[in-house]
């Protein structure tokens, strides 16, 4: 589970976060959607440990954020946008070595390998990571992120620029994970994957949330044909 009130965030005089606060509930893929310097990342980058707030707070699994970072890395996966493998290393010895450093055993690491790889269509885990297409590398960062089968995931646009055969992959992924039980924290400028995923969705624009509930909802008190067009009549009110 993921609580947050009150997140402030200040870069300078940029307010990027002005009091946010939302939960995201085991077994379910909550989404955070908002426009480009909406706050989305730096609201994932608190959640993540990588930055602090101001003032406010965030618990991960019941650990603060600021108080308990280092429990809360244990408990998250985190595909973040533009982050990659170790490229001279291959897939399979990334894995590794991400599972070595959350303490999984050798056999566990393994274990947990083959069920991922097949269901996510992995074939390629011998060969070294700066031989992979995008849509190939973004589903060993998958892997790599839920060696140590974390009960907290956060993934920030992990379909972007990602052809069809892979966006699938990586949806049925996230279904799977959704349905383990795990909490999802799904970030995407894609609305109709948004709509295709979310069981609920927060949407934040200038640092604040503007509006929040299902899909159906947010269309029903808009008044639109889909998640998209609500979300534009919301961030432009």
């Amino acid at each position: 589970m993921i609580e947050v009130q009150n997140l402030q965030k200040h870069f300078g005089n940029v307010e990027a976060l002005k009091g946010v606060s939302f939960n995201c509930k085991s077994g379910q893929v909550t989404g955070l959607l908002g426009p480009n310097g909406a706050g989305k990342t730096t609201t994932i980058r608190i959640l993540s440990t990588i930055l602090k707030p101001i003032s406010g707070s965030a618990k991960v699994n019941g650990f603060d954020v600021v108080k308990d970072a280092s429990k809360v890395r244990s408990s998250l996966g985190v595909v973040l946008e533009n982050t990659g493998l170790y490229r001279r290393l291959t897939g399979d010895e990334n894995v590794l070595y991400f599972a070595d450093l959350a303490g999984v055993s050798r056999p566990e690491a393994y274990k947990r390998m083959e069920v991922l790889y097949k269901l996510l269509e992995i074939d390629y885990g011998k060969r070294q990571a700066g031989t992979y297409s995008k849509g190939m590398a973004q589903k060993l960062n998958l892997v790599r992120a839920v060696i140590h089968d974390p009960p907290v995931l956060i993934l920030d646009e992990p379909t972007a620029g990602l052809d069809v055969p892979s966006t699938l992959a990586v949806r049925t992924f996230v279904k799977q994970q959704r349905d383990s039980g795990k909490t999802v924290l799904f970030s995407t400028h894609l609305m109709n994957e948004a709509e295709l995923l979310c069981d609920y969705v927060y949407i934040i624009n200038l640092g604040s949330i503007v509006a929040e509930g299902s899909p159906e909802e947010l269309k029903q008190r808009t008044q639109s044909n889909s998640l998209e067009e609500a979300f534009m009549k919301v961030v432009k009110q």
